[in-house]
């Protein structure tokens, strides 16, 4: 028996990448009129399903991106193949539903953690591994890092788009950044990676290892602090659940930072990839920004540097003991 069946024909894709299952490319129909250069606006999903980023829910956009580089034909029917897909979705149902019990869960039980384990940022100071009242500690970019690292270990500093042949000289060892002379710019970015030698571009296939995982702690259920009492509602919290994920759930706490606006960002040694996918998975309730989570060549703030919107700087609050 044959089935009629239509698809979208990749060989007729401009700036077509897989994107773990996915098929990502440049729009035909975007591209008509000049748009989505950067080929970031089709996604093919393995079932052929597809949609256009831009203009989502358009059925006439999507009509004419068929029109353009759509394939009508037969093939046999495959009694296996429709089982497995199937199969599939009823996998991908399952682990929605899951993931969804998850978040529904940690949002219901958030409260009772954050007042269970208050941690006064007081308290926090004064636990630190390493003294933080002093300007070295608090505020110096190289000291940081060489609480990280190891002195050999390949690090990338340097701004956001600092990345690539002309920017090499932001790859250096531990021990030259830290004996960078104070003239030597560090930072204002860094990132939790070690990275492959004679790397010149901060991309996920040119990191050597993933020592630490940061958390972005920038708001609960996606909303910003917007008022100096909201921001130090946020702020007692933020530390409350690190202070769990340190002592309820035994993760390893290797820093904290104010970044000068409105988030700490919390360095733990990285755990499982299991641990990593549930913990993104529940970002949103925890109040974390997702995008940093199991992305190592993601930049964040070091210590000591000015942030754009507050004017104030960004400072150590917690340190782990320095690497000998």
């Amino acid at each position: 028996m044959t089935i009629t069946e239509s698809h979208l024909d990749p060989t007729r894709l401009e700036k077509v990448r897989h994107v773990g299952t996915k098929v990502v490319a440049r729009c035909p129909a975007c591209a008509e009129s000049g748009g989505d250069r950067r080929g970031h606006h089709l996604l093919i999903q393995p079932s052929g399903k597809f949609a256009c980023a831009a203009y989502p829910g358009d059925s006439e956009h999507r009509r004419r991106v068929f029109a353009l580089v759509g394939v009508v034909g037969e093939r046999e029917q495959d009694p296996g193949q429709e089982r497995r897909w199937r199969e599939k979705r009823v996998n991908e149902l399952r682990e929605l539903r899951n993931s969804q019990q998850l978040i529904n869960t940690t949002k219901a039980k958030r409260s009772a953690i954050i007042d269970r384990h208050v941690w006064d940022p007081a308290d926090v100071w004064e636990n630190s591994p390493q003294r933080i009242d002093c300007p070295l500690v608090e505020f110096d970019p190289r000291h940081f890092l060489a609480s990280l690292f190891p002195v050999d270990t390949l690090l990338w500093t340097g701004e956001t788009h600092e990345s690539g042949d002309r920017h090499a000289r932001r790859w250096r060892t531990c021990r030259d950044w830290a004996s960078a002379p104070e003239c030597k710019r560090v930072g204002p970015m860094t990132a939790p990676a070690i990275w492959m030698p004679e790397t010149v571009s901060r991309a996920a296939a040119n990191v050597l290892a993933s020592p630490y995982v940061v958390l972005d702690f920038d708001g609960f259920d996606g909303a910003k602090p917007e008022t100096p009492d909201q921001l130090q509602a946020h702020l007692h919290a933020s530390f409350a659940l690190i202070r769990w994920m340190r002592e309820g759930l035994h993760w390893k706490l290797a820093a904290i930072l104010w970044t000068g606006g409105k988030s700490l960002h919390a360095w733990f040694h990285c755990p499982s990839q299991e641990v990593l996918e549930s913990l993104r998975t529940t970002a949103v309730p925890l109040g974390l920004d997702a995008g940093l989570i199991g992305r190592p060549e993601h930049p964040c703030r070091l210590p000591g540097q000015r942030h754009a919107k507050s004017g104030k700087h960004s400072r150590v609050i917690w340190l782990q003991a320095r690497r000998i």
